[in-house]
């Protein structure tokens, strides 16, 4: 499923291209970018993928957060996007991705919501997470910066190659 979302994801962000008022980022949600490290007990992976899609236009953020293998259900504080923050850094709430808690240890959380310009612009400056919280881990367990896919970027690369060869 994880290899089918990144495809969608790259050929999404190149659709984004040609709307040229869509942008889509596909990215990687784990421990590993968590801050503080969080306490992950032997048999548990927990891991997830974002989709999530911003229409620079009329600010309509959508995102599909699909997670899986959590020590045990999102509970208070919950799972949101986080910013202004870069990889490491830690930032406050800026939208909440659910409101229904608690959340199972694996699902998919889809949503949608209007923000303002500025977080607009961090968003796409690369400065949002994703942040998914449990028992174990209150200051998160999972955590996924908000940027596109190393895939996703080679693909872009690729499209505006083809772009300018097209214009010469």
């Amino acid at each position: 499923m994880k290899n089918q979302l990144m495809a969608a994801g790259a050929f999404s962000l190149c659709a984004g291209v040609a709307s040229a008022n869509v942008v889509t980022f596909v990215f990687p949600i784990d421990v590993a970018q968590e801050v503080p490290a969080p306490t992950i007990p032997a048999g548990f992976d927990p891991s997830g993928t974002g989709i999530v899609s911003i229409d620079t236009v009329s600010n309509l953020l959508t995102w599909e957060i699909e997670y899986q293998g959590l020590t045990g259900p999102i509970v208070a504080p919950g799972a949101h996007f986080h910013g202004p923050a870069d990889f490491g850094q830690t930032a406050g709430v800026e939208l909440f991705l659910t409101m229904d808690l608690p959340q199972p240890a694996s699902g998919t959380i889809i949503g949608s919501a209007t923000i303002n310009t500025q977080q607009r612009d961090d968003l796409l400056a690369g400065l949002w997470y994703v942040n998914l919280h449990t028992d174990l881990n209150q200051p998160g367990e999972i955590r996924g910066q908000v940027v596109p896919a190393p895939g996703a970027l080679a693909a872009l690369g690729l499209a505006g190659l083809v772009g300018l060869r097209r214009r010469r």
